[in-house]
């Protein structure tokens, strides 16, 4: 995906959601974005065609997997910031966004169907498989994986390992979120 295409006509809102979807037996959906930044749960932004958090957590869902959401438990008691790069360029607020992050169940799981705007591929994955990619996105960002062995095979995207540790699903030390976060700042394909 080009530049051109990342950009979004009402640019960022600066409001985003992100929904980690939990099925007991078949681990964590998680999918491969498009433009190849690696692998992330579903998410978007808010006020593009929702009213609110919640909703936009609901539609995204049903847009970018086809599965209805069940249930739906907000990780914090508000929407949070974060100084994250938007491939929209800089919103209302300047660099960053006001987070809700939630955990979801769905109905009906074989209806799984990808957008295929939004990722090349979803699957199912377990916690230990989570926590490999959120090291293999550690490798990358200190370099010891080639920008072809990535696109190959990725980690999770620089901005979704720290949902994955926030969300108590995965493990990393304060100095490694902090090597990961600060590569994320610097990344030139988060922007158009």
């Amino acid at each position: 995906m080009n530049a051109a295409q990342n950009k979004h006509p009402e640019g960022c809102d600066g409001h985003s959601v992100g929904v980690i979807i939990i099925d007991p037996e078949l681990g964590v959906l998680i999918g491969d974005i498009s433009d190849g930044r690696g692998a992330s749960g579903v998410g978007g932004h808010v006020k593009d065609h929702f009213k609110d958090f919640p909703e936009a957590a609901y539609g995204e869902v049903w847009e970018e997997t086809g599965l209805t959401v069940t249930s739906l438990d907000p990780l914090f008691p508000e929407p949070k910031w974060r100084t994250n790069p938007c491939k929209r360029g800089d919103g209302p607020f300047g660099l960053g966004h006001k987070w809700q992050l939630y955990r979801a169940t769905v109905a009906d799981v074989e209806e799984l169907h990808c957008d295929a705007k939004s990722f090349r591929n979803l699957r199912w994955v377990s916690e230990a498989q989570l926590q490999e990619l959120a090291e293999r996105t550690l490798c990358y960002v200190r370099g010891e994986i080639t920008r072809e062995e990535w696109e190959e095979y990725p980690g999770l995207t620089l901005s979704w390992v720290l949902w994955f540790v926030l969300a108590g699903m995965i493990e990393m030390a304060e100095s490694e979120l902090q090597e990961i976060e600060d590569a994320m700042l610097k990344d030139k394909s988060n922007r158009p």
